[in-house]
């Protein structure tokens, strides 16, 4: 468990860098933007240019790709968390609960520890498969507990009542 944690980990990582460039990238669009119009207002004010239609075009479109900038920076830092990290002990302490509760809790219990993180088991003729998200065992993990009746989001099999109205 502690190997396939700490790929999730480094994958997560490499994803907090390239959100990190994104940022700053979209922070220098806006600040691009937002020179820009100063400038042609200061045109204007300074009689150096009349505020005709290709002006007035202009702006309009420096304002349009600002504030898409800023909603797109808005959303990526509305959405951003800080990375977790799992330690070993928190690993070996999630899987004791697991191991504990799964073998000799109760068996309502048991159900919705198992169907929390596993998605399914598939039984083959010599092997069984216990199939998983990667992302729900590791926010098991992280919480201490698992989270009951959560929406999962993102997930391109999960249906709510479980029919074909996918």
């Amino acid at each position: 468990m502690a190997a396939l944690l700490a790929s999730i980990q480094e994958r997560r990582l490499g994803q907090a860098a390239e959100i990190d460039q994104r940022v700053t990238a979209l922070r220098g669009d806006v600040s691009e933007a937002e020179e820009k119009l100063k400038r042609l207002y200061r045109m204007v004010e300074n009689g150096m240019t009349e505020l005709d239609d290709v002006l007035k075009e202009r702006i309009a479109d420096l304002k349009l790709s600002r504030d898409k900038a800023k909603a797109v920076l808005d959303r990526i830092t509305r959405g951003q968390s800080g990375p977790r990290t799992l330690d070993p002990v928190s690993i070996d302490a999630f899987s004791r609960v697991m191991r504990d509760n799964i073998t000799t809790g109760e068996i309502p219990f048991r159900k919705a520890y198992i169907r929390s993180v596993v998605d399914r088991i598939e039984v083959d003729d010599h092997v069984v498969r216990i199939v998983s998200d990667k992302a729900t065992l590791e926010k098991a993990v992280a919480h201490g507990a698992l989270a009951e009746n959560a929406v999962r989001s993102f997930e391109p099999k999960w249906r709510a009542r479980h029919d074909s109205n996918v």
